[in-house]
């Protein structure tokens, strides 16, 4: 809780989360990625992991890495995006937008994004969004094998364990993604009560 209250405060020091969350309404992302999650049965505060992917942004694209550039609004790289139907435009070797690479366009993008989701839901993160986060900044190839460590039992099998046992094999980015993360979903409940003058972005949207 002390640590979410950290974050909550790196966000009340910027102009990010309210600029991005604009950015997502005004645009209809809101909308579409909540029906999106909803629609594979999951949180729809998974909004805010596009937030902290991409600020919403769906033609970015990553730093260059061992396993190529990850792009679009949910910073796919290009094997998951394969995996997930999402095809591979001719660009994909350039730090640039390509319109021929399904990974800008953000709703076939979003809709692979759920999918992967609900997969990472089903692996040995016990189905803790915690440790999914995780999974989907670092790779399950690196938490899970981290997870299968831990007692079996699902109680003793989460994020909280995770960084009792292994912080100090746990990127800094992947912790703070988590954090970062977490935190917004916490704004996001209440925005005006930590200070922002919007209102929770996805509050209409979880009553329809």
């Amino acid at each position: 809780v002390d640590e979410v209250k950290n974050y909550i405060k790196k966000w009340q020091s910027s102009s990010r989360l309210k600029k991005e969350i604009l950015i997502a309404q005004k645009n209809g992302y809101a909308k579409t990625i909540t029906a999106e999650l909803l629609a594979q049965d999951l949180p729809p505060q998974f909004f805010y992991l596009a937030l902290q992917e991409s600020n919403f942004d769906p033609y970015i694209s990553g730093p260059a890495t061992r396993k190529g550039i990850a792009k679009g609004m949910w910073q796919f790289i290009p094997e998951t995006a394969v995996k997930y139907g999402l095809h591979i435009g001719p660009l994909a070797e350039l730090r640039r937008p390509d319109p021929g690479d399904d990974r800008h366009h953000y709703d076939l993008a979003t809709k692979a994004a759920a999918r992967y989701l609900k997969d990472l839901y089903s692996t040995d993160a016990e189905a803790s969004g915690f440790l999914v986060m995780a999974c989907y900044n670092w790779g399950e190839d690196y938490v899970l094998p981290l997870v299968r460590k831990l007692p079996a039992n699902p109680k003793d099998r989460n994020f909280w364990r995770l960084l009792a046992l292994y912080k100090d094999k746990i990127p800094d980015e992947t912790y703070n993604y988590v954090f970062y993360i977490v935190s917004a979903a916490v704004i996001g409940e209440d925005p005006r009560l930590f200070g922002f003058d919007f209102d929770n972005p996805l509050g209409q949207l979880e009553s329809r």
